[in-house]
């Protein structure tokens, strides 16, 4: 099986709640259409001919740059813009009376083509696909929350918790990526060297263009590496203290269904931060939750307590304690808790009959299409809809979460990323 083969293979559509596009509005909202690039490289694009800073731009949410995708993004009092470039367009879609925010969207809708299907994904899918209408499927968090194990940065946020804030900062800034190229690894390489040496950090990231005034700030203060973490971009530092506390959610949803069900009742598949367990159909009264809680500082706002006891067996499993599970001194790293949905279900899931694979001779492909709330991702919804295929579905003896995988002491991750 291939996923995002071809650009045209994964298209995402944003749907805005209901009344949110109006004629009239302070906040003006544009269309963006894009392939090939982030969320943020195109907001860039959309600030620089609006004549504002990126930060300025409003998104509702972070789209993959894998893939032709369809978002909304405003600026208040923003002026007309229209754009149209072979990886870009951007068109003025109306008004709105705030700022485009997550609860802007009701969710996403996707089309998205799966290659390279053999007899045995195609039985797979058939079998899985009135289970998943029936069943749902487990809102795991998926690999695009986790660019910090794609990157080998590790937990940041788990650094801070621990107090290893200048170790923190360190592979922030310095991990190199199999994804950089080759300026990025030298630029990080480059730090990397002169760590401590504050001067001759910032003339490499003079010479980069980047974190110049990180390294200012810590020419005049030394070992001020929480202050440091100001001049670190708002988005990255809640990327990374989201891509942790979804680990845990992860990682406690995982142990509350490999208890509460039967072995003949789940099915455990690989995902990127450890396994994923899903229902082979709907879950039992005494299973069934409408919401899992993401954790907020302490655990305090975790009121369930069989969910608290969920987290403290995973934070257990790191050397934590409940009580460390906060971030404080450092900016940009409050942890919020929320309510999560534990079971999403596909709107309007169609499976179009398998076809002969143009681009992989001797397979098939077959086009999905489904919407999904926010937050949900729809790689999670392919992965079980093959759920059985060969062997990728483990049995129960085989759930070894991931905890602390790879070289870097926080969990980065020395395998290929999955593609």
């Amino acid at each position: 099986m291939k996923l995002k083969q071809s650009i045209g293979d994964f298209r995402v559509r944003e749907l805005l709640e209901p009344g949110v596009l109006q004629e009239r509005g302070p906040h003006r909202v544009y269309r963006v259409l894009k392939r090939k690039l982030t969320s943020l490289e195109a907001a860039a694009t959309l600030a620089a001919e609006a004549g504002v800073t990126p930060g300025d731009v409003a998104l509702v949410g972070m789209k993959d740059r894998q893939g032709i995708t369809q978002q909304y993004m405003s600026i208040e009092r923003g002026r007309e813009v229209r754009v149209r470039t072979p990886g870009l367009r951007i068109e003025p879609a109306g008004f709105a009376a705030e700022e485009l925010t997550g609860s802007s969207a009701v969710g996403n809708a996707f089309e998205i083509v799966v290659r390279a299907l053999d007899p045995d994904e195609k039985r797979a899918l058939r079998t899985n696909l009135d289970r998943v209408r029936e069943a749902g499927v487990v809102n795991y968090f998926d690999e695009q929350r986790f660019g910090n194990l794609r990157h080998r940065q590790g937990w940041i946020a788990r650094g801070l918790i621990e107090g290893d804030v200048e170790g923190a900062l360190r592979r922030l800034l310095c991990a190199v990526s199999p994804h950089d190229d080759a300026r990025t690894e030298g630029f990080k390489r480059a730090l990397e060297r002169s760590w401590g040496d504050w001067d001759a950090c910032r003339e490499a990231a003079v010479r980069h263009g980047a974190h110049r005034s990180l390294f200012e700030h810590l020419q005049g203060a030394p070992t001020d590496f929480a202050g440091a973490f100001k001049f670190v971009a708002t988005r990255i530092r809640l990327i990374h203290l989201y891509a942790f506390q979804s680990h845990l959610w992860n990682r406690a949803v995982a142990d509350w269904l490999r208890e509460g069900l039967s072995e003949q009742q789940r099915v455990v598949l690989p995902g990127p931060d450890g396994r994923f367990v899903h229902p082979q159909v709907a879950l039992p009264p005494e299973v069934h939750l409408d919401a899992f809680r993401l954790p907020g500082p302490g655990l305090e706002d975790v009121a369930d307590p069989r969910q608290r006891a969920r987290y403290e067996a995973v934070l257990e499993r790191m050397g934590l304690r409940p009580e460390q599970l906060r971030i404080e001194g450092v900016p940009g790293f409050h942890l919020k808790g929320e309510d999560r949905a534990l079971i999403v279900h596909p709107r309007h899931l169609r499976v179009r009959p398998a076809e002969p694979d143009t681009m992989n001779r001797g397979f098939d492909s077959v086009k999905l299409r489904f919407e999904l709330p926010r937050g949900a991702y729809a790689t999670i919804v392919v992965q079980r809809l093959l759920a059985g295929a060969h062997r990728d579905a483990r049995p129960d003896g085989d759930f070894t979460p991931r905890e602390d995988a790879g070289p870097a002491r926080h969990g980065a991750d020395p395998r290929p990323p999955r593609g």
